[in-house]
């Protein structure tokens, strides 16, 4: 990947004399940012252009060559290719558009130029993009002429799209944020974002890798290189899809749909997902200061308004308000003049004008132990407070390296002041309170970002895999799903706790099974087509006594179509009093097993109240998977109510997780409803759909 950025030589494929030629602006930035490799052209005419020579091939040029640049139309592309190869050149980048994106003979063509690539050994970037950048190089091939103009930093970028691309490079520009590099990767048939991930991560000019893409390659891979590093990684994933709502064979499929299963993937994998410009170089700016280290924020504010905003705005982050010790309160109070304010966090400061004290208590706030980071809101004049406001930053900065705890700024003052002060100094400075706390927020969850555990063993051993095989391997031989009981067996045999269900085929042995069980009893109809039985009438509760349970048996039998199965029903007790959730899981064609929990029962996909997580992943995740629930906390015992046995729910996802991970046969599964019960009691599964 290093000669994408590194060469020491680039021939511009694609270049002529002509003022309109598209090839010559890829020299031009070549010259323009400084490029010191070896530099050559080639084009459908011999010429000169930039006091170079334009040879007709790269075959002409006696020279070895690290990096081609092919801009021709795109049906010229894979002879160019196949001389590339013959050349011995290892690393190219198609800028060439009308592929794979434009129909089927690009299609054609993209099969050629891949195959040509395999045949030598190229690595190409595209094609359908815009190229590198590399500053420290002097490297830049887009086609598109640049200006010299960007700040070297430690930022670099990888965009599937050009357009996207030179936004960022633009905002970073206007927001003075330094860069590193820069690759377009297009239709990305050869390098795709893991590779360039990849080496961006093991590059030491690199702190930051900002990822724009409209598609995911190898969604697993992506998380298994963000969770091998401490390298800030953010994405900007578009083209949101919900293909599986429109399926809907499960539950899971509606509510685990692709784009929710890439917010938890990223999530997992300690990346931040970005959606607009503000988030982008908000992350950006905090992202280079310690990180936070948990969720305890102070925040200190000259504006005891600011104050009131900023800590609201720390509710809806998730922040925690760090509590500050009487002791340190009474340390600083001596500072105030009229102790007319009430000291608490957060702190107001509208009783003191001295920039030194300011400097002290921010010192002190740093050393308390409950506190992970500070926010410090100031308001001045820049005619009268500009000069000791800038002291004051200085000092905030070392803080800041002697602590090793972020502080975040926000400076209200006039617009040319806060932009002026933005060139003089490198910190990270915001201009409202939501920002600097919601960049914050970013620094922590970064800290925070967690990574995955191999799924507990659950018991039963190899006796579970062939309980479970013999039953999945006979429904596919019959190509059919498991029906409710198959699926039960299943469950029970990975030690996912099941309620009694009797499958019985005829009023009789309804009646046996209820007297046996006791009443009151629960019938669900059996069906090979009937997925979703509620829809249709297919569950009858409350049932007391037999005569009831008679009438409601010809009741389901109604519902039954002529092309439409009947096995029977299943006879399951009716529980005491507990919480519907839905446990299911899933095969993604990107990340691979995926596991869902929310809260249940037939308004699921109403609510869509739900978390997913990425499998593998350990117990501190199945706990924080139903944490992240908003109807949490009526399963820790809302309004007087007890608690749930929230443990059974935590081991049954794990459970399901290891059954996930066990068959690859298995597209989806719903437990829904699990039944959770009170603390102490445990928690059943229902109903079991599973789809293979």
């Amino acid at each position: 990947m290093d000669k994408f950025f590194n060469p020491e030589s680039v021939v511009v494929v694609g270049v002529s004399e002509s003022p309109a030629n598209m090839g010559r602006n890829i020299v031009s930035n070549l010259l323009e940012f400084g490029f010191k490799g070896v530099i050559y052209q080639v084009g459908r005419e011999r010429g000169t252009l930039f006091s170079r020579k334009i040879y007709k091939s790269v075959l002409e040029i006696e020279d070895d060559i690290d990096l081609a640049v092919i801009l021709t139309p795109a049906l010229t592309v894979p002879h160019i290719m196949e001389e590339c190869g013959r050349k011995g050149i290892r690393n190219v980048i198609i800028e060439t558009a009308g592929f794979g994106e434009f129909g089927e003979k690009g299609r054609e063509l993209e099969k050629r130029i891949v195959n040509i690539a395999k045949k030598y050994g190229v690595r190409f970037i595209g094609p359908n993009c815009i190229g590198t950048l590399s500053l420290k190089a002097g490297l830049a091939t887009p086609f598109v002429s640049l200006k010299n103009i960007f700040r070297r930093g430690g930022v670099s970028v990888i965009t599937q799209s050009g357009g996207v691309g030179f936004s960022y490079l633009t905002i970073f520009s206007g927001e003075d944020i330094g860069i590193s590099k820069f690759a377009s990767i297009g239709n990305k048939l050869n390098v795709d974002e893991n590779d360039l991930l990849e080496y961006l991560i093991k590059d030491d000019e690199t702190e930051i890798i900002c990822i724009y893409l409209e598609g995911i390659s190898y969604g697993r891979r992506l998380m298994e290189l963000a969770q091998g590093t401490n390298k800030p990684i953010l994405v900007h994933k578009s083209n949101i899809g919900t293909h599986a709502a429109s399926i809907a064979h499960s539950h899971t499929a509606a509510l685990a749909c692709d784009d929710a299963v890439v917010s938890a993937a990223l999530k997992q994998a300690g990346i931040a997902r970005v959606e607009d410009r503000e988030t982008l170089v908000n992350y950006l700016k905090i992202l280079p200061l310690a990180k936070m280290r948990g969720n305890r924020l102070a925040i200190i504010s000259r504006s005891g308004g600011h104050a009131v905003v900023a800590a609201d705005i720390c509710e809806r982050v998730g922040f925690d308000l760090a509590p500050l010790s009487r002791e340190f309160l009474k340390s600083i109070e001596k500072y105030f003049r009229a102790h007319v304010i009430k000291l608490t966090n957060p702190l107001d400061l509208g009783d003191l004008f001295d920039y030194d004290v300011y400097a002290q208590i921010i010192e002190k706030t740093l050393k308390q132990k409950d506190v992970d980071g500070v926010v410090f809101l100031h308001a001045y004049f820049s005619d009268t407070e500009g000069k000791p406001t800038r002291a004051l930053l200085s000092r905030v900065e070392e803080l800041t390296r002697e602590y090793k705890k972020p502080v975040g700024v926000c400076l209200t003052t006039d617009e040319a002041e806060f932009v002026k002060l933005q060139d003089e100094t490198e910190y990270p400075l915001f201009s409202v309170p939501s920002a600097v706390i919601r960049a914050m927020a970013a620094s922590r969850d970064f800290y925070v970002g967690q990574t995955g555990g191999n799924p507990p063993l659950v018991k039963g051993g190899k006796g579970r895999l062939k309980i479970a095989s013999k039953i999945i391997q006979a429904c596919l031989r019959q190509r059919r799903n498991p029906l409710l009981k198959e699926g039960m067996d299943i469950f029970e045999a990975y030690g996912i706790p099941v309620v009694k269900t009797v499958w019985v085929k005829n009023i009789a042995e309804a009646v046996r099974a209820a007297e046996k069980i006791g009443y009151p009893v629960a019938i669900k109809i059996v069906s090979r087509e009937i997925l979703h039985k509620t829809d249709v009438g297919g569950v009858r509760l409350n049932i007391r006594n037999e005569a009831q349970l008679r009438e409601e048996y010809k009741n389901i039998i109604s519902i039954v179509c002529h092309d439409t199965s009947f096995e029977g029903v299943v006879v399951q007790p009716m529980l005491k009093k507990g919480w519907e959730l839905i446990l299911g899981a899933k095969q993604d064609a990107n990340f691979g097993p995926v596991v869902m929990a929310g809260l249940g029962g037939i308004f699921v996909e109403i609510f869509k109240d739900t978390s997913i997580r990425i499998v593998p992943f350990g117990k501190s995740e199945a706990r924080d998977m139903l944490a992240e629930l908003k109807g949490y906390k009526i399963l820790q015992g809302a309004r007087g109510d007890k608690p749930y046995d929230i443990a059974s729910a935590e081991d049954a996802i794990l459970k399901l997780s290891r059954l996930i991970s066990d068959f690859p046969e298995i597209k989806e599964i719903d437990i829904n409803p699990f039944y959770i019960l009170h603390k102490g009691q445990g928690g059943l599964s229902l109903d079991a759909r599973i789809i293979l």
